[in-house]
Formats: structure tokens, C-alpha cells, sequence
């Protein structure tokens, strides 16, 4: 079950840990799978930033995925979708 949520800013709560991005294109197909460790998350009105130990960061474009909802069945997973395309961003 998913709930909506309207903006990210619970994600900014997650620090010093792992994160993994699964992304999908037309909702089914994995494309891309990327795992890393963080050390915060920025949002900004444009952005979500994982902002990396080395000091390079990930940036994800909120207009690339203007849906957000939270998994209700899985703890610390989130879902960004737009019209095509899923995003999941999981905590392990």
C-alpha cells in the first residue's frame, strides 16, 4: 500500500547510512540499480541531493518525478514516479 506524500522532507531525517535507487522504466523494467552510503540528504525545490563522504553527490530531479509516496508495507522505502518512470529509494 502506498500513501502520498507531498513533498520529500522526511527523507531529509536519514543520515550516515545506506541508500539504494532502483529505477524502473515503464513501471516494470529495472534499468538501473545504484547502492551507496550517505552521509545527509538536501532538498532543495528542484532537488533531492545524497550528499556522499567524498563529497560528490547524487542528485535526483524532483521534476524527472513529481509523484512521491511512501510504501506503507516496507519500512524506509519511497516511491517517485512520473508518467513512465519509478523511482524506489530504499533504507536499508
Amino acid at each position: 500500500m502506498e500513501n502520498q506524500l507531498k513533498d520529500l522532507a522526511a527523507l531529509t531525517n536519514y543520515q550516515n547510512r545506506q541508500v539504494i535507487l532502483n529505477y524502473y522504466q515503464d513501471e516494470d523494467l529495472l534499468y538501473k540499480r545504484d547502492g551507496f552510503y550517505f552521509v545527509c540528504i538536501q532538498l532543495t525545490n528542484s532537488a533531492l541531493i545524497f550528499v556522499k563522504n567524498d563529497g560528490i553527490s547524487i542528485t535526483i530531479e524532483l521534476k524527472d518525478y513529481p509523484q512521491f509516496s511512501i510504501n506503507t508495507d516496507f519500512q524506509n522505502y519511497y516511491t517517485l514516479k512520473n508518467n513512465q518512470n519509478v523511482l524506489e529509494i530504499y533504507f536499508p
